[in-house]
């Protein structure tokens, strides 16, 4: 096992210590991922079509469609598979309020002029031995929806987090020095202090603390503030 593929497999055990940086996908792997989804045998596969578009619209990557379309002649069945799944899925974009890749609209409104509104269908026909339920795209873009609006809103958290703990060490630092301020810190994680650390944090920092809690020099406090 390499060591990427270690350590993916660990923290999809659990150990989340170390993660593997996202590689940034070019322009040309989304086409050639496209391409493959397009040819897939695995229906579950195909579904994630629109999906990938989405993602590539989330990360600001433009996309050359005529150039993934013109790998194919023009009356072949792959390209009419990549047709149906870009006008489909660019439709199903539209629908869920999402936004699409830049280089996709400009390719859309003749493949309309050519197949019509394929969501009207229950089925979107490949080939003959191919088909994906329109249902289970619209779905999969959902999903998708889904897990990016829960993942930004843990990023969102975390920032808030991070943001906090530092004020909170730049007004620790501004109020007490070193030594105090590392007392106070130990007290707020419930650190167990040394005997010597508990008398000192009682017989000084505690009085401190006690006069930052006053409500008349809070008072004080946020008024001077807004001076």
């Amino acid at each position: 096992m390499k060591k990427e593929e270690l350590i993916t497999a660990l923290g999809e055990l659990g150990y989340r210590l170390f993660i593997p940086e996202k590689k940034r996908l070019s322009s040309k792997k989304f086409l050639d991922v496209l391409d493959d989804l397009s040819g897939s045998e695995d229906s579950r596969l195909i579904e994630a079509f629109p999906v990938v578009l989405a993602n590539c619209a989330h990360r600001g990557i433009k996309l050359d469609i005529r150039g993934l379309l013109s790998r194919y002649a023009r009356r072949s069945q792959r390209r009419a598979n990549l047709e149906k799944l870009i006008l489909s899925s660019s439709d199903l974009l539209a629908q869920e309020g999402l936004d699409k890749p830049e280089g996709l609209d400009g390719t859309v409104d003749p493949l309309r002029v050519k197949y019509g509104d394929l969501l009207k269908e229950e089925v979107l026909d490949l080939d003959k031995h191919r088909s994906v339920s329109t249902e289970r795209l619209r779905n999969a873009l959902r999903r998708y929806t889904i897990d990016l609006e829960r993942s930004e809103s843990i990023r969102e958290r975390d920032r808030r987090r991070q943001l906090r703990s530092f004020q909170l060490d730049l007004h620790l630092s501004t109020l007490f020095p070193p030594k105090q301020k590392e007392l106070v810190l130990k007290k707020l994680k419930g650190n167990p202090l040394s005997k010597t650390e508990q008398e000192y944090y009682s017989r000084v920092v505690k009085k401190k603390l006690e006069g930052l809690a006053n409500n008349e020099l809070r008072k004080i406090a946020l008024a001077l503030t807004k001076k």
